[in-house]
């Protein structure tokens, strides 16, 4: 846990356990399972960052040199200090670089504009990058094919990419809109879109999305180049540009005729007390997307026949006899996820809110 602040796995060994009472080297070996040494090695490189203090022998010769450790709370403070503003003035400096490119890119060739990126693996990095790169905000259309879709590369608890998690608990935005063609055959509402809804996800459902697209900020997308059916093979990396301005005005436009899901899947679904309960909710935003019963109950994770008996309570409890009617009730009691009529405003310029 230590290596943050450039502490080796030695290191972290015999500081550790000096606080757990080892005070001699040949404590410290035993405790560490490592030779005199290399403890003798982590204790001089432990001294010099003030980690640790040494103590001689009592006075008449006899005992060993004893090494106490600086408490943890004060020891590591000042380190940790001295990283946040070695951090900070990295990202001054990154920022201070971004001016510069950006000063420079009126006049760069049209070809430097945009990038081509092959192959899986390079795809996955790209995407992590671009996420990684967000001041305030990214934009997505999700859809087949993944490039991502791995086990190794989900959260088992989730099925979230860990990359995503990781910049929204960052306070970074995100808006995405799931095609209801990577929900029937990929993604769950009941895991990776509902958990992400939780952490503040704003999603979106519509048909037929014409491409996959990743945007942070307004300052740089990812669309594929060409898709195989069952893989993402390669990616166009577009930079600040009249391109990259289309595809972010290209996303509003789909934005704003994709029904939202996101309060209906974390349990924030605005309205009033007496309207429906958190599965119904979901099943009414469910059957909003027009996939088959089947379908949707896998995204709810209930068997078929549950599925069944959850809509005709819900047909039963609005004196409905038609799904029609379902839709027509639900949608006069203000039950229906409905998208505004408004686009919403456009993240500013250079990833500023």
């Amino acid at each position: 846990m230590l290596e943050a602040l450039d502490l080796d796995p030695v290191q972290q060994q015999v500081y550790e356990a000096l606080v757990d009472g080892a005070v001699t080297v040949g404590e410290l070996r035993a405790a560490a399972g490592v030779s005199a040494a290399r403890v003798r090695a982590a204790l001089a490189s432990l001294e010099k960052l003030n980690l640790v203090g040494r103590f001689a022998a009592d006075r008449g010769g006899r005992g060993a040199e004893r090494y106490l450790p600086v408490a943890p709370e004060i020891a590591f403070e000042s380190l940790l200090l001295a990283r946040e503003e070695e951090i900070h003035r990295t990202r001054r400096h990154i920022q201070h670089l971004a001016a510069r490119f950006r000063a420079h890119t009126a006049g760069r060739d049209p070809l430097e504009l945009v990038e081509i990126v092959t192959g899986r693996a390079a795809v996955i990095r790209q995407v992590d990058q671009l996420q990684r790169s967000a001041h305030a905000e990214i934009r997505g259309i999700d859809r087949p094919p993944y490039a991502n879709s791995d086990p190794d590369r989900l959260d088992p608890k989730t099925g979230m990419m860990p990359v995503q998690a990781q910049m929204m608990r960052r306070g970074i935005r995100y808006r995405v809109i799931y095609d209801t063609d990577g929900l029937t055959t990929s993604q769950r509402f009941d895991t990776d879109i509902g958990a992400a809804a939780e952490l503040g996800e704003d999603a979106r459902v519509m048909a037929d999305t014409p491409t996959k697209m990743l945007i942070a900020d307004d300052r740089i997308a990812l669309i594929p180049l060409r898709a195989a059916p069952n893989e993402l093979a390669s990616s166009v990396v577009v930079h600040p540009s009249g391109l990259l301005e289309v595809l972010c005005e290209f996303f509003e436009v789909l934005w704003g005729r994709a029904l939202p899901i996101s309060d209906y899947l974390s349990g924030r679904r605005p309205g009033a007390p007496d309207g429906p309960s958190p599965q119904e909710a979901k099943l009414l935003a469910l059957l909003m997307t027009g996939m088959t019963d089947q379908v949707m109950a896998r995204q709810l994770g209930i068997s078929y026949r549950t599925f069944q008996r959850r809509l005709h309570g819900l047909m039963e409890r609005l004196g409905a006899t038609t799904r029609f009617q379902l839709g027509m009730r639900a949608a006069s009691l203000g039950w229906l996820p409905q998208a505004p009529p408004e686009v919403p405003a456009r993240t500013a310029k250079n990833g500023t809110a």
